[in-house]
């Protein structure tokens, strides 16, 4: 019994480590030219570093609404002479809480999601929506080193 306290003890922290060293993603969106379209930059970093040359593809969906409005998955590109920022043009079909999911290809293998509101109606908080990576489902395929 004692064993297998202090296996899952040590287990635990380990995954608490392990999670401290993933990557990470901050996403800001503005409205573009059409209703419910918007101009997104993602920062992708590991350790508090910009991830450079990564390959990322990014889908959507919304979490209250299982499978009914998912966005196909679109690659986000390099902004150039910014380190780690990559921009993507994101079309939803309509407002309410979405959920990015991102898909890492490399320099690592890797998936996170973060959660994205769309259509709020207080103007003071319309025009831009960001939020910091809190809801990460890294794969099972992920590599240990994402350096």
């Amino acid at each position: 019994m004692k064993n297998t306290i202090t296996y899952a003890l040590a287990l635990t922290m380990a995954s608490g480590i392990a999670q401290a060293n993933m990557a990470k993603t901050q996403t800001s969106c503005m409205p573009h030219e059409q209703a419910l379209t918007y101009a997104c930059m993602v920062n992708l970093s590991v350790h508090s570093k910009p991830v450079s040359n990564a390959g990322i593809s990014v889908s959507a969906d919304m979490p209250s609404m299982p499978m009914a409005h998912n966005m196909r998955q679109i690659i986000a590109t390099p902004v150039a002479g910014l380190t780690g920022q990559y921009e993507f043009v994101l079309v939803l079909e309509m407002a309410g809480d979405w959920r990015l999911i991102y898909n890492i290809s490399s320099p690592f293998i890797d998936r996170l999601h973060e959660p994205l509101v769309i259509g709020i109606s207080d103007k003071s908080k319309q025009p831009k929506s960001s939020h910091d990576n809190t809801m990460a489902d890294h794969s099972s395929t992920h590599s240990t080193d994402h350096n």
